[in-house]
């Protein structure tokens, strides 16, 4: 079990990361499979990722049929949580367009709905730029972009 990451881990992962009472209070099977649901999304997220093919998984058995790197682990999570975010979004969104402005606005989901727009906005910077080091991390010009070390000719 040691060379695979399954699916699971990576859920676990996510669900350390976010607070979401709606998902706690469903069975613990189907809030797994939801979360589940975000890895593929994620993995197509995830463009950048050049040292280890994302899409080598088995989805039957939920595993990628590689171990994860630490680094790559972690910025999958990070983009399920964006598309979890973008789930929260679209039922806040859809709840909008069945309440009358009124209602919205007394229930308080406008401010919602903004604050989760921009989290879901700063969280998924953060994440890209995250991949990005992560896919130039061998780079000179990074290098010198960022300042890690001086490169001279």
């Amino acid at each position: 079990m040691a060379n695979i990451t399954t699916f699971r881990e990576l859920a676990d992962s996510v669900f350390l990361k976010i607070k979401d009472l709606d998902l706690a209070q469903l069975p613990e099977e189907i809030a797994y499979q939801i979360v589940k649901s975000y890895i593929k999304p994620a993995c197509v997220a995830f463009q950048s990722c050049s040292d280890q093919n994302l899409f080598d998984r088995d989805d039957k058995l939920e595993q990628f049929n590689f171990k994860l790197s630490d680094v790559n682990f972690e910025i999958l999570s990070e983009y399920m949580i964006v598309k979890w975010l973008d789930s929260q979004i679209l039922s806040t969104t859809t709840l909008k367009a069945r309440l009358s402005s009124s209602d919205f606005k007394s229930l308080n989901l406008h401010s919602h709905l903004s604050k989760l727009m921009e989290l879901r906005s700063m969280y998924k910077a953060e994440n890209d730029q995250l991949a990005i080091n992560n896919s130039y991390k061998d780079s000179k010009i990074f290098d010198l972009v960022t300042k890690r070390k001086r490169i001279y000719k």
